[in-house]
């Protein structure tokens, strides 16, 4: 009787263990999930409806499709790319049995685009999760945030709604920025007047194109790593209002102060003025020069 009961108690922990086995990262629905991964690496459309049921429903955010309509859907976005997959470090898979011990394989991973206009590198994380019958998807959910793409689709749309003047205005903006991040101050030099002035939170810090360059020095100085980066635009008659986005590490000297070897981010406005020639005569630029210093854990000089 006793080693009945025991046999008894051993079978009811043995289900309930089996009961309580509700996640892996291990078995043939994550395989073949992986699959449906690298056929959308490689845009292999046939195989990756192979994976799926006849009936199944997929829904990414907020449009819904059969299986079949998967590929166009895919290959309609992937015309605004010259190459997108995604990052292979870092994936992760799991299966879960949910309380009615239906089968879901959960993925997340990092997707990474190029965009063909602009060239412009996106990179969006991405959660998908499928369910599967008898090996097959029958349905399957993806999320992500679309804005940075929605956002990067319209500005190029911008660009090309331009006119020819403000196309060439853009144009002399960007090349600015190349020059920035290039630390060589010979594209500005050759789109401004010699009388170019540069104020910086309504202080003159420039009274022509060679003070200028002194200025650009002290900066690539002190951060050898120094880039901009232009976030938006506007452009108005003769003028360009621009949000930048400046970075760097703190490596040389600036302004008599030691390397500290800290990093800095700051943000800042420009109107950038042109004369009727083409040519830039004005950057009034304002930005929190106080947060610049706070960022190094330096004193800012004296006025």
């Amino acid at each position: 009787m006793k080693k009945l009961f025991l046999l008894g108690l051993a079978s009811v922990l043995l289900i309930s263990c089996q009961e309580q086995q509700r996640y892996s990262q291990f078995s043939l629905e994550i395989e073949t999930f992986k699959a449906v991964i690298n056929d959308y690496d490689t845009k292999n459309w046939e195989s990756y409806v192979s994976h799926y049921a006849d009936t199944s429903k997929t829904r990414f955010n907020n449009v819904s499709m059969a299986s079949s309509e998967i590929p166009n859907y895919h290959k309609g976005n992937d015309m605004n790319y010259s190459s997108r997959s995604f990052v292979e470090k870092g994936q992760e898979y799991e299966m879960v049995l949910d309380d009615e011990r239906k089968t879901w394989v959960n993925f997340w991973g990092t997707w990474k685009g190029t965009l063909a206009a602009n060239d412009k590198e996106l990179t969006i994380p991405v959660h998908l999760t499928a369910r599967f019958i008898d090996g097959k998807i029958v349905e399957d959910y993806g999320y992500w945030d679309p804005s940075e793409v929605l956002l990067s689709l319209q500005a190029i749309e911008a660009v090309n709604n331009l006119t020819i003047e403000e196309k060439e205005i853009l144009n002399a903006i960007n090349k600015v920025v190349v020059g920035w991040n290039a630390h060589d101050i010979s594209n500005l030099k050759s789109m401004s007047s010699d009388k170019f002035t540069r104020t910086a939170n309504g202080t003159i810090i420039a009274n022509n194109i060679d003070e200028y360059e002194v200025f650009m020095k002290t900066f690539v100085t002190g951060f050898p790593d120094f880039a901009v980066k232009l976030d938006s635009y506007d452009i108005k008659g003769n003028k360009v209002y621009i949000d930048w986005t400046c970075t760097g590490t703190h490596n040389g000297d600036f302004m008599g102060n030691a390397p500290t070897g800290k990093k800095i981010v700051t943000h800042g406005f420009s109107i950038w003025s042109m004369n009727k020639d083409g040519q830039f005569t004005r950057e009034d630029a304002f930005y929190d020069n106080l947060d610049l210093f706070n960022q190094l854990g330096i004193t800012p000089p004296k006025a």
